[in-house]
């Protein structure tokens, strides 16, 4: 088969042979795969992985062949995978917090994932969706999962004022999910002009450009007093710093983007104190899978209106410069090209 490894320097076009699945695992054909920033950062050099390992780890397909164990999928099934694989074993799996587990592993990341013709998956990572979604769709139920996380721990209650800090694909995510929280209003700020003018049609009340001067002080007047939520999904440490700032008095601040590991920014913790602030971070996508698909299958998030573009497996490199060049919201390698 043809796949997309990553050799530890860069990513390169292979042929593999595949062994048999495992008792509990399944052979899938894959359909397509989303290209994530983890991805990006991945070849960069900048987060980890363990290579050599075919990349890709948002991704849906068809089962091809079944284990001997696997009871809950069938042969002709299409599912979506749930890249992140948990020991259950651990005191943070005990706990129920599956997303830190100690000896937490991915596929895509640290075992071949879905750039690829074929993949073999444990069962368990395969949730089953409706085969009239677009498969192009169905291989963003794992950043729309993470998104639901992070809207889980903003807390967003009836009649809340949202900022979202970051107008790509999970600031868009966080958007859908945002109007179904009941959130009053949503302000989405973003750098990006060309972005700007397709989230002025996607749902946001208000979209701002952050460089403007009196960012603060005209966020304060639009929103009534500041945000009751902001939720950053840009990741840097100047976002997250100004998405703190945006925060009205007992304001909820959700950090989501992933800023590099040297990067810092100062807080008063008296500030923090007086004005009763609660910060918290979203990590992963702890038991959101499910809603994800069910979500998307009970059409209560539609994703037609992204701006995806679609590559075929040959043409992966153009694929990440796409991506890189944010030519699209998403870009996504379509295995049926």
């Amino acid at each position: 088969m043809h796949a997309a490894e990553y050799n530890g320097k860069k990513l390169q076009l292979i042929n593999r042979t595949l062994r048999k699945p495992g008792s509990r695992e399944i052979l899938l054909n894959v359909s397509a795969c989303g290209i994530c920033g983890t991805d990006i950062k991945i070849l960069e050099g900048k987060s980890a992985s363990t290579p050599p390992v075919i990349l890709g780890h948002e991704y849906c397909g068809i089962v091809e062949e079944i284990g001997t164990h696997v009871n809950n999928i069938s042969v002709g099934d299409f599912v979506s995978v749930d890249p992140n694989i948990y020991c259950g074993e651990c005191r943070f799996c005990r706990a129920g917090k599956i997303n830190l587990c100690e000896n937490l592993t991915a596929l895509g990341v640290n075992i071949d994932g879905g750039f690829a013709e074929y993949c073999l998956v444990p069962a368990k990572q395969c949730y089953q969706i409706p085969a009239t979604i677009n498969p192009i769709h169905a291989a963003l139920m794992e950043p729309l999962s993470c998104a639901i996380y992070g809207i889980q721990k903003a807390n967003i209650q009836l009649g809340d004022s949202v900022a979202i800090i970051g107008g790509g694909m999970i600031g868009l995510l966080m958007l859908k999910l945002c109007w179904l929280s009941g959130a009053k209003q949503i302000i989405l700020v973003e750098t990006d002009k060309n972005r700007r003018a397709i989230l002025q049609n996607s749902g946001a009340d208000i979209v701002i450009d952050p460089n403007n001067e009196g960012l603060i002080r005209n966020f304060t007047e639009i929103s009534n007093g500041g945000a009751d939520v902001a939720i950053e999904c840009v990741g840097s440490s100047a976002a997250v710093e100004q998405s703190y700032h945006l925060l009205k008095r007992g304001g909820r601040l959700v950090i989501f983007g992933v800023s590099p590991s040297n990067q810092h920014w100062l807080l008063s913790p008296y500030e923090l104190f007086r004005n009763d602030i609660t910060i918290t971070g979203s990590f992963l996508n702890p038991f959101t899978f499910q809603t994800a698909v069910d979500l998307i299958t009970a059409q209560k998030i539609r994703l037609a209106d992204i701006d995806v573009k679609t590559f075929s497996l040959d043409r992966i490199q153009e694929a990440f410069e796409n991506q890189i060049q944010r030519k699209s919201m998403k870009t996504v390698i379509d295995l049926n090209l």
